[in-house]
């Protein structure tokens, strides 16, 4: 703006310049032209009062290096001229300044010559006997003169030129300095040109604006940040160019990366071949997802390219979802289905194969009560399993279960005297340390698991062992506890001893009759009233079951 307005004053000064200098020549010119014709018409006045007293006789006694005089008769001839011989010049009857004489009395004029460098002024007067006398002068004419002052001029021109320069810097700093301290930021506090008012409101509104929306845009990043990093899947947004345009928490921890890589290349986070693979297919058919393992977990990348209104290509966004626990569950599924079915199948196989050999009558009449207490032991057992079965799937499928009031007392006794009759045949005694405790919890579940844990130290104690179930409050909150110095179990599968249908020793487990869900039905329920199940047990000497309940539960 400050060079616009320099060159805009410099050549409106030029301009200036030189017009001013192309009148002022005009109006000088003008000027001493008419000055110069009444200096002749009073020559003229004296030269024509001679004339008219002494006639010819005059022109003995005249001589002038400045003026010329000719006396013209009233037809035009000249009679007399100071120069020229009078009868070689022709009629000047036609000359401007001799006709207005001739007719007004007084007539003046001014021609150039063929080379417009000299000019003439010419005066003319009738005088008394009709003849007109005419004074004449050569001067430099006003082309010439500019000509021969064009050395000056050029000399003035740069100085008036060097001089409009500094004056246009300067008056252009003055007008520039009051616009370059403005305060945008508070348009209407500065102290400006009163015409820039209109401006500075227009841009105090748009300011203000501006803020609002900016504000609005800061909040909803806010809010974006705030959702994509709470996100337990990790988002990746490109840009049309593959670099990060915005990263969440869960996919930084997922590729080891930090805020850095924001607006440099994918590649500076993932260059695995299926990594490559699936951003080529995205450009290509829009969409991409495959599944990877990383850091012991299984995730599912979907990719999706962004478009606008128009089609127009925006970017690519990458969303990772761990698909470790979905996967596993699949697994499991499968596998406790395999489970069920070999477990479903042993028992009706036996049944099936007693049955036909009694209906083939292919038994002897001895044998019959064995094979009869057979299917029945059979049948019970796959009772049983169906139970444990329907119980695990309630419990996986969240039921809401009403809370009420649990007496352990009153459930151990129950439970004591389920078990008593097997526990009296696997020669192991019961005992109960309980004290008195009630909770706010589900009976139906306290029962399940006081009846599973109890149930399982039956079956896998020694004959002439002890089963003891202690209930105490601890820091911890409420522990209820089941003794055993049965078989133990191993160190290596521990782990594992609450997986659907696993047995440490599955021959003994078949000849206990356990159906292998058991713990998963007892560390079920123990999730859904929010307590914990814990286990120590070393191999021969026995195996301790604890569940902790909440303390807050307690009544």
């Amino acid at each position: 703006m400050n060079k616009t307005i320099f060159r805009s004053m410099l050549l409106a000064c030029c301009v200036v310049m030189v017009f001013s200098l192309l009148v002022t020549l005009f109006f000088l010119n003008s000027y001493f032209m008419g000055m110069e014709m009444e200096t002749l018409r009073g020559q003229l006045e004296m030269v024509a009062r001679s004339i008219g007293q002494s006639g010819l006789d005059w022109f003995d006694s005249f001589s002038s290096d400045v003026y010329r005089v000719t006396w013209i008769d009233s037809t035009g001839d000249v009679i007399w001229d100071t120069e020229s011989d009078e009868e070689t010049m022709e009629n000047h009857l036609d000359r401007e300044e001799v006709a207005m004489a001739l007719q007004a009395g007084y007539g003046e004029a001014s021609r150039l010559s063929d080379t417009l460098s000299q000019e003439t002024l010419y005066s003319a007067m009738r005088i008394d006997d009709g003849s007109v006398v005419r004074l004449s002068m050569t001067r430099q004419s006003v082309f010439r003169l500019t000509l021969g002052m064009i050395p000056y001029m050029i000399v003035v021109l740069i100085a008036a030129l060097l001089l409009c320069t500094f004056i246009s810097k300067w008056v252009s700093r003055r007008i520039i300095e009051p616009l370059n301290r403005l305060n945008l930021d508070k348009p209407l506090e500065n102290d400006t040109y009163e015409e820039l008012s209109p401006l500075l409101t227009r841009i105090e509104n748009q300011n203000r604006q501006i803020e609002g929306q900016i504000e609005t845009i800061r909040k909803r990043q806010k809010e974006f940040s705030a959702i994509t990093d709470n996100m337990r899947e990790g988002m990746i947004i490109l840009n049309s160019a593959d670099e990060i345009v915005s990263i969440n928490s869960s996919a930084m921890k997922l590729f080891g990366g930090n805020s850095s890589v924001i607006g440099r290349g994918i590649l500076v986070l993932e260059r695995s071949p299926e990594f490559m693979n699936a951003l080529t297919e995205v450009k290509e058919k829009g969409r991409s997802e495959y599944f990877f393992e990383r850091n012991g977990f299984i995730n599912r990348l979907i990719a999706n390219r962004i478009h606008d209104d128009d089609n127009r290509d925006l970017g690519t966004c990458i969303l990772i979802v761990d698909e470790t626990e979905k996967v596993l569950s699949e697994g499991m599924r499968r596998e406790f289905s395999a489970n069920v079915s070999h477990e479903l199948k042993t028992p009706l196989h036996s049944i099936l194969a007693s049955s036909e050999l009694l209906m083939n009558n292919l038994v002897k009449e001895a044998d019959k009560p064995a094979f009869i207490a057979r299917i029945h032991s059979e049948a019970e057992r796959l009772v049983t399993l169906i139970e444990d079965i329907i119980r695990l799937s309630q419990l996986d499928e969240g039921q809401d279960f009403p809370k009420e009031e649990v007496d352990f007392a009153e459930i151990a006794s129950s439970v004591f005297d389920a078990i008593g009759k097997n526990a009296q045949e696997h020669q192991v005694t019961l005992s109960q340390d309980l004290d008195d405790i009630r909770i706010q919890g589900v009976q139906r579940l306290v029962y399940e698991i006081i009846f599973n844990l109890v149930d399982n130290a039956v079956r896998y104690s020694k004959p002439g062992g002890h089963v003891v179930l202690s209930l105490h409050k601890s820091q911890r909150g409420i522990e209820l506890a089941v003794k055993d110095d049965g078989i133990g179990i191993p160190a290596e599968h521990q782990a594992r001893i609450f997986e659907r249908f696993y047995r440490v020793d599955s021959s003994h487990s078949r000849q206990t009759g356990g159906t292998g869900l058991g713990l998963s039905i007892v560390k079920h329920a123990a999730s859904v009233m929010g307590a914990t199940v814990e286990v120590a047990s070393r191999e021969g000497e026995g195996s301790t079951f604890t569940v902790v309940f909440p303390a807050s539960s307690m009544l």
